[in-house]
């Protein structure tokens, strides 16, 4: 179907797009929205904040010029947070390390980018699940979250995904466990979807393996994890070498 254009449920300026959907039962006090940027800024406010509807929205974040929100978490306050670039870099920090400021702050800096790179991918380190990187040409891995240390909020962070012509950028990352499957789309509008569980488990410093063979320009552009199919999904994952 076509479905309905957004602007027929919120108000939105012309060139604004919608960055995330927050599900949530109620307005807890011990809640807080977590936001990250593509230039690596982030802010955490008390969800409270944003219980009494405003006709045009409220505003959620001072933005500087040429950045743009990014990512958005419905957090507790004490989940450990990874920020990942397009060069295949990541920091992971304490929430509690990023205090809580109002809904019109700019907030502070979760990753140091260097002048040509970007956040791609933002996720919650959680317990008993790995994490997922996955690269524009279709390689991607899954690598145990104790292979990141938690360091302080603000730095470089270390490798999550080895970078090289052959894998292209990082397209993102998430927290996943084995009973999910991974949905891919690519720039051309190709959808596969493949289990988690079929996705080695490598360091954080390897190529990982082709999940998806790229044709031609075509590049991923986006992924989400969904629940398991209860039959065997299609397009299980080609195995390729590990870098060295």
């Amino acid at each position: 179907a076509k479905g309905s254009n957004v602007v027929n449920l919120i108000e939105i300026s012309e060139g604004e797009k919608v960055t995330a959907m927050i599900s949530v039962k109620d307005f807890a006090p011990d809640r807080y929205l977590t936001m990250i940027t593509r230039r690596g800024v982030m802010k955490r406010t008390c969800l409270q904040e944003y219980e009494y509807q405003r006709k045009g929205g409220k505003i959620a974040l001072n933005l500087d010029e040429g950045d743009e929100l990014a990512f958005v978490f419905n957090t507790d306050g004490e989940q450990d947070i990874m920020i990942a670039t397009r060069k295949g870099y990541a920091n992971r920090f304490s929430e509690p390390d990023v205090r809580p400021s109002g809904r019109v702050s700019r907030g502070v800096r979760g990753i140091r980018l260097s002048p040509d790179d970007e956040v791609t991918g933002a996720a919650l380190a959680c317990p008993g699940k790995t994490l997922l990187t996955l690269t524009e040409n279709g390689f991607g891995k899954r690598s145990p979250f104790d292979a990141f240390k938690t360091k302080n909020r603000g730095g470089k962070g270390v490798h999550c995904q080895k970078i090289t012509d052959k894998t292209g950028p990082l397209v993102g990352i998430a927290a996943v466990d084995e009973e999910e499957d991974l949905m891919i789309v690519t720039a051309e509008g190709v959808i596969i979807r493949t289990p988690v569980a079929g996705i080695n488990v490598y360091s954080k410093d390897a190529l990982g393996v082709i999940i998806m063979r790229m044709k031609d320009e075509n590049k991923i552009v986006n992924f989400s994890t969904v629940a398991k199919e209860e039959e065997a999904a299609e397009g299980q994952p080609e195995q390729a070498p590990e870098a060295e």
